[in-house]
Formats: C-alpha cells, sequence, structure tokens
C-alpha cells in the first residue's frame, strides 16, 4: 500500500493506494507539502482518502440526484455523498469524517479527481482557519509579494514564467496564493504549470520533474514539480506583509502598461477571483453541501473571505497591468516597478 501524507498549513490529508503510478504523480503535484515521516496515529483529524484501482461499480444508493454538473451526478444519504463521474470513476466520501474512497481505471480521471479532491476538502477547512485562496499567481521580489489576478486562459503561467527568468524572483504560488485575515499572503507552491518550458528556467532532472495532467475539460498541460525548482520556490512557512496587488487584462498592442488603480476596482477583482473564488481548482460538490448547518458554515465562510481580501486590499499597492503582445516586456516593466518600491 503506498502512503502519502501532506501537511497544507494546518490540514493534515492521508492518501493511500496501491496504484503505484498514481502515488507517485500526486507526490510530484504536491511535492512542498509532504510531510512522509509523520505517523499516522500523530495526526490530528487528518482528510483521509484511499483510491481503489476497480472497474467494479460500488454500491451507490437509490436515491434522487441531488445535484448535477458537467463532472458528476451526484447522490446524498446522510453524511455520505455518492458520485458518479459518468461511469469513468466513482467516490463516495463521509462529509462529517472527511474519508473519501476513489474507484476507477482511468488514469488521468482518477489523478483530476483526487487532485482536486484533496484541494475541494482541504480548501473549505482553511478558510474556516482564515486561510483563503486566492485565483492568482504570485511572487516574491525582494521582500515583496507580487500577486496578480488574471482569469482563466489569460496567461497566468506564462507570466510567472517569465518572472522567473529574474535569479531574484521566487514562486509563491502558480495558482492560489493563500490570504490571511490581516490581508498577509502565504505561499501554496503547487507544481508549475506552463505550455513551454524556457531555457533560463533550470530544471533539476528533467525526466522526473516534468510531467502531465490530462484535464477532463481543459485538455492536457505541462507541469513541472516544484522539487524541479526547489531553489526557486519560496519557504511555505514565509508571509508577505509588503504587497502589490495587480489585476491584469489582455491588451492588444505591442506595448504593456502598469497604472495605478482604484479601491474600488481592485476590489472588485478580489471579489471575483477570492470571495467568489471563480477559477480557483476545486470539485464544487466537494466543497458544496445542503441543509441549514451548511449554510451556516458557507455564510461564515463568505464573511471571513470578505474581511481577508477587504484586508489585503488595504494594505496592497493596487495597480493593473495591460499586458500587450510580448510577456517578456510585461515582466520587465513588472520588476522595474518592483525595484522602484522596494
Amino acid at each position: 500500500m503506498q502512503r502519502l501524507i501532506l501537511k497544507l498549513s494546518d490540514e493534515f490529508i492521508l492518501v493511500q493506494t496501491e496504484w503505484i503510478e498514481l502515488s507517485e504523480i500526486l507526490r510530484k503535484d504536491f511535492w512542498s507539502f509532504l510531510v512522509d515521516n509523520q505517523k499516522i496515529e500523530e495526526l490530528r483529524t487528518p482528510i483521509e482518502i484511499h483510491i481503489f484501482r476497480s472497474a467494479d461499480r460500488p454500491s451507490m444508493p437509490e436515491e434522487v440526484a441531488s445535484m448535477q454538473t458537467q463532472n458528476a451526478i451526484t447522490y446524498d444519504q446522510g453524511n455520505m455523498r455518492f458520485c458518479d463521474y459518468y461511469g469513468n470513476a466513482y467516490t463516495d466520501i463521509d462529509l462529517k469524517t472527511n474519508k473519501a474512497n476513489i474507484y476507477g481505471t482511468d488514469f488521468e480521471r482518477i489523478h483530476e479527481i483526487a487532485y482536486l479532491l484533496i484541494l475541494s476538502r482541504a480548501g473549505k477547512n482553511l478558510d474556516l482557519k482564515g486561510l483563503h485562496k486566492l485565483h492568482a499567481f504570485a511572487i516574491s521580489y525582494k521582500g515583496i509579494a507580487f500577486v496578480c489576478m488574471m482569469p482563466s486562459k489569460g496567461g497566468k503561467s506564462t507570466m510567472l514564467v517569465e518572472l522567473l527568468k529574474n535569479l531574484e524572483v521566487k514562486m509563491i504560488s502558480d495558482d492560489i496564493p493563500l490570504i490571511d485575515s490581516w490581508g498577509r499572503v502565504h505561499p501554496f507552491p503547487l507544481k508549475l504549470g506552463l505550455n513551454e518550458i524556457p531555457e533560463e528556467l533550470e530544471i533539476k532532472d528533467i525526466v522526473e520533474n516534468i510531467y502531465f495532467m490530462k484535464r477532463e475539460h481543459y485538455g492536457e498541460k505541462k507541469l513541472i514539480c516544484t522539487r524541479g525548482i526547489k531553489d526557486r520556490v519560496e519557504n511555505i512557512d514565509a508571509k508577505f506583509t509588503k504587497i502589490v496587488l495587480a489585476e491584469a487584462f489582455r491588451y492588444n498592442s505591442p506595448h504593456s502598461m502598469i497604472l495605478s488603480s482604484s479601491w474600488l476596482k481592485t476590489f472588485g477583482g478580489l471579489f471575483k477571483h477570492g470571495v467568489l473564488g471563480l477559477g480557483s481548482p476545486i470539485i464544487i460538490e466537494y466543497f458544496w453541501q445542503s441543509g441549514w448547518r451548511d449554510f451556516i458554515i458557507k455564510t461564515r465562510i463568505f464573511l471571513l473571505r470578505c474581511l481577508a481580501f477587504f484586508s489585503l486590499s488595504i494594505r496592497a499597492r493596487k495597480i493593473k497591468i495591460y499586458s500587450g503582445h510580448s510577456p517578456k516586456e510585461t515582466a520587465e516593466q513588472i520588476i522595474n516597478f518592483l525595484e522602484k518600491i522596494k
């Protein structure tokens, strides 16, 4: 039995499977958070995920579907939630104890489900502890956290890679930095996703540290394990109080521009990318529950997010970036801007 123990901030996740290849690829996804020397009995109420390589359909209740999305058909029975991924995979989860089982033989589908299930359940618990995901990329430069919100397909990874060509830049997160109730930025470095790997980005052990995730609705993406760029990844225990917060927009021009932004416009972006969490990598069937208890929990999460992103909007220097045709020029302008205010 292969075993992974992850610690995402204060959240422990225990993943067990006999599927060796799946265990190895999840290690790459969450390399910065591995704590395999931890004993199971020492874990504080971990999220448990057991993955079975099985073509057999597990027993599911005779219930009317409680939810149907493009991902799955969901059935609820008490604390148990059952999901049918249209015959490609099946899951069941006890929403009270956070113990889940995943069944299937489609490697790519099971990989994606396991990855998103971890982020969904851990993310909800982190929300309740005052640590909130922002759909943005973030880097550190000489003690400054630069956080940039962009829509999906907006070019976050491309801009991040251009910035990482500067040896004084470190990655805070490719996709979801964490923001606390005081508006501070916490690193959350998952794998780095990109289309092409520039020669300037030195990667150790390319064969082991470059891999792929084939996503159900977004196609295949090339990934770099943080182990391959570990000297360019920020310490996960760091906290940043000096912050530049940007919202970037595509600009149909050969040149890019950086301008000051108002509080109202910046908070509008934070509301969309943070409070609502549009674009954040989760599976809604593992985050959203029915009933008045979960309504109270979701209301609390909404208010905690509002507080955190309001605090960030007050603490940070606010700018907007009109990103032209050249990501290299945009990255150079960002570094020049950070250099002036450091």
